[in-house]
């Protein structure tokens, strides 16, 4: 029987082993022997594992599609109809693999992977490109215009408006003709003079006195004279032609006087547009055309005949990229609904570099170290061991690429986590065999009997852990994604090898009769008559539990709670690459004046620290309301400051991220809604599994005091939690009950033996029997986490912290919280366990 059986594991284990060389090849090939044909690239790198946004660096943004404006037959449709046209954006920017999809109800995801130019991408992808033609209004009725608003501003009270110093207000009673110089046709506004303009005009006082067919609108950009100047322009509130009727646009060089050598846009209207534009130029003949993009006038042409070609150009643009990209928003069409960026993450290709090198730093060593200690501990089944372990890692990997997963930085942890997590299952059936054998029984029953009893433990150690990696995933955003995937697909790997491959494998010994009992190692760690009276230190241990939590808490309190990281609180982070070190005061003294649009704004108080090495820093800017520009406006005058310390700008930026409050509020709950329900779904599952409801409090009790001993830690330590923070916290949550449920098992095992034996004797005796494989099982888990602690990079060093911290709390609390609770619990009701069904 034993042969027949082992044919058919051989066969599925070569089938698996096939399985993976097949998915695997194309990854290796692309990776690390590129072809030189492109197509072959091309070819392997749809069939190889794709890499997370933060391993080879881009863009992840979140966009808020803005409904108000839009009449309710046009919102039935207004996100897809973004959606869509952000994607011909994407796709004539030329971005592989983008991927864009709908996230509720009105929002829109667009990841970029790899992208270089990460502030072009977000500028062309978040321009409304609302296309507009207009007539300017005459000389005389702008006169007119400007005259009646000086006239209202003489007779109001003093009123505030921003001065040319930053920070300033100044109380005063200006004059729209204090600030505009008129010169031939146009108005001229000095660059100092333009918030305060801004400011006058857009009072809703001001308004009411304009003209109804008139509007002011500032011109795109700043003109070519000293001072500086900006143009502001008077135009009709009608709209003579909308970009709806444009069929194309390109990029060509100006050949006209004033615009020569510039990039200049060539556009071309459908035959529809022609008739408009013919009959617009033919009425309009000597007066000047706006043409407007966003609110903001490009140009303003004379009309000096009629147009019959339905053709025109858009000059005043600047540099050749910014003409490619506005061709190409008036090519996708109008973005049918304002659009706001309200989460942005950006992983710079240096960054993504650098965190795959530590990633598989800490996984090689992490492996080798678990190998090593299972090798020497159970000798020629520690071998066996360790050849399952390597195939897990290639099952995880092609699991990957054959359902088009991706990898993630935290899915790297994840790997390395699965690496110390998946020698649980064999610490468990290995301790189970050297019962066994103790026992006098053949290597062939002790083997068939340690996979036997160890199999229910195993798979409820495991389910447990997975129901927090599906709610991890199901409320985790991004990369924590990527971490709940892995660690998910990693837990049913490693009970595939451990179970099934490694019971092959030593069927096919046991075939040719070359195991003997030594095969299993003559190690052993604690005497099997141990004999430790956990219960007799419950209440000592209860006391020191509180005294840690209370002072985790009191930390949190003295600091005003926890330091939630931007991921909840929102804000602002960006992490810079100097080539030469920079002093963080003198970081710190250039934030004091960071020019954001016509204002500056002083950000010296924000956190700015080192970050791994002298050559990185870390600068946090957390506000009510966090925008792309403010990290746009701190990385323009860093790299102004200091030029000189940058040498290749395109390391400048390692990782950028923007969370506005409303997502930063959203993830908060997210966070809490997660922890909640995987810990009701744990309770459920261990009523459910053992019959005992006080088994799941007990287990959950463990599970809030290992979460609370790790947040103190954080508190103390001054470490910040976010959504990485809460995926470990998770992760520790399965991981502490993985312990708990071996020492569960145990009782319900003893208590099936001696029904009649005293609780607490039954539970001393079950935690000693477990003792070894606790400790082992732990050692080897902290064994993969220390190397990711030391080697895993600065940006998941408090991930791994957590994990230290959590595996620690999570070991001592099976021992003095989680099962003294049973005993508690049953004293209290003053009724037995009763007997598993």
């Amino acid at each position: 029987m034993l042969f027949k059986q082992t044919s058919w594991r051989i066969t599925i284990l070569l089938a698996t082993l096939g399985i993976c060389g097949f998915y695997l090849y194309p990854t290796w090939h692309y990776y690390f022997a590129p072809p030189a044909s492109p197509i072959l690239r091309e070819n392997l790198k749809q069939r190889a594992l794709n890499l997370g946004l933060d391993l080879q660096g881009g863009m992840y943004i979140v966009l808020e599609v803005n409904p108000e404006n839009l009449s309710p037959d046009a919102r039935k449709d207004a996100v897809d109809r973004v959606q869509e046209i952000i994607a011909n954006r994407v796709d004539q920017f030329g971005v592989t693999e983008p991927l864009i999809h709908r996230q509720g109800d009105w929002r829109i995801v667009v990841e970029l992977p790899g992208v270089q130019n990460v502030e072009r991408a977000k500028a062309l992808i978040g321009k409304t490109a609302r296309l507009a033609f207009k007539i300017l209004q005459s000389d005389a009725d702008r006169t007119y215009a400007i005259k009646k608003i000086d006239a209202y501003l003489a007779t109001t009270d003093a009123i505030q408006l921003p001065n040319e110093m930053p920070n300033d207000i100044a109380t005063t009673k200006p004059l729209l003709s204090d600030y505009v110089v008129i010169q031939g046709s146009d108005m001229l506004v000095e660059e100092h003079h333009v918030s305060t303009v801004r400011a006058l005009l857009e009072r809703p006082d001001v308004q009411k006195r304009l003209p109804s067919d008139g509007q002011f609108l500032w011109g795109a950009k700043l003109e070519s004279m000293h001072p500086q100047p900006r143009v502001l322009y008077f135009v009709k509130s009608h709209t003579e032609m909308t970009g709806e009727v444009l069929a194309n646009a390109h990029v060509t060089t100006g050949q006209d006087f004033g615009n020569i050598g510039q990039s200049v846009v060539n556009f071309t209207t459908t035959r529809e547009g022609v008739r408009i534009f013919s009959r617009i130029t033919g009425n309009h003949v000597g007066e000047r055309l706006a043409i407007i993009l966003d609110d903001q006038v490009y140009s303003a042409p004379a009309i000096r005949s009629k147009i019959d070609q339905g053709s025109g150009v858009i000059e005043g643009i600047g540099n050749v990229e910014e003409a490619q990209d506005l061709a190409i928003v008036l090519r996708a069409g109008t973005l049918p609904a304002d659009v706001q960026i309200i989460e942005d993450r950006t992983v710079g290709p240096s960054l993504g570099n650098d965190a795959i090198a530590q990633g598989k730093n800490a996984a090689t060593i992490g492996l080798l170290l678990v190998i090593i200690f299972m090798v020497l501990y159970y000798n020629f089944a520690g071998l066996i061991a360790s050849v399952a372990l390597l195939l897990n890692l290639a099952l995880i990997l092609a699991t990957l690429i054959a359902f088009h997963g991706t990898l993630t930085l935290p899915g790297i942890a994840g790997i390395v986590l699965t690496i110390g997590m998946a020698v649980d299952a064999n610490v468990l059936i290995f301790e189970r065999i050297k019962e066994e054998l103790r026992t006098g029984l053949t290597v062939y029953k002790a083997i068939r009997n340690g996979y036997k009893r160890a199999f229910l433990t195993i798979v409820d150690a495991n389910l447990t852990t997975a129901l927090s990696g599906i709610v991890l995933y199901q409320f985790g955003t991004g990369p924590i994604k990527g971490f709940a995937i892995t660690l998910i697909v990693g837990l049913i790997s490693s009970m595939f090898t451990a179970i099934f491959v490694t019971r092959t494998l030593f069927d096919i010994l046991l075939k040719k009769d070359r195991l003997s009992p030594q095969f299993v190692g003559q190690l052993t760690l604690l005497k099997t008559t141990t004999s430790i009276h956990f219960l007799r230190h419950r209440k000592s241990a209860y006391a020191l539990s509180t005294l840690v939590i209370i002072a985790g808490l009191v930390a949190a309190i003295n600091k005003g709670g926890y330091q939630l990281g931007i991921d909840f609180s929102g804000g602002t982070l960006l992490e810079l690459h100097f080539d030469h070190p920079v002093a963080i005061g003198d970081v710190r003294q250039s934030l004091t004046s960071v020019k954001m649009g016509e204002n500056s704004v002083d950000l010296s108080n924000s956190e700015i620290k080192l970050f791994g090495n002298p050559h990185d820093i870390l600068i946090r800017i957390k506000s009510d309301e966090t925008h792309t520009h403010v990290a746009n406006a701190v990385k323009t005058t860093l790299q102004s400051q200091f030029a000189s310390h940058i040498v290749d700008e395109s390391t400048f930026l390692r990782r950028q991220e923007a969370v506005g409050p409303k997502i930063g509020s959203e993830l908060k709950q997210a966070a809490m809604l997660a922890m909640v329900t995987s810990m009701l779904l744990i309770i459920l599952y261990i009523w459910w599994r053992f019959k005992e409801v006080s088994l799941g409090i007990g287990a959950v009790i463990a599970l809030i005091h290992d979460v609370l001993v790790t947040l103190g830690a954080f508190a103390l330590t001054d470490r910040e939690i976010s959504m990485p923070i809460v995926a470990a916290l998770l992760t520790i949550v399965g991981y502490s009950l993985n312990d708990t449920i071996v020492i569960y098992d145990r009782i319900r095992e003893n208590r099936e033996k001696e029904p009649f034996e005293c609780l607490d004797v039954r539970i001393n005796k079950s935690i000693n029997e477990c003792l070894s494989r606790t400790i082992i099982t732990s050692s080897t888990t902290l064994l993969t986490v220390v190397a990711l602690l030391f080697l895993g990079g600065a940006v998941l060093h408090d991930f791994a912290w957590a994990l230290f911290i959590g595996i620690l709390a999570g070991t001592y609390s099976t021992f003095f919280v989680a099962t003294p609770f049973v005993l508690e619990w049953t004293q209290y009701s003053q009724k037995p366990i009763r007997r598993a069904a």
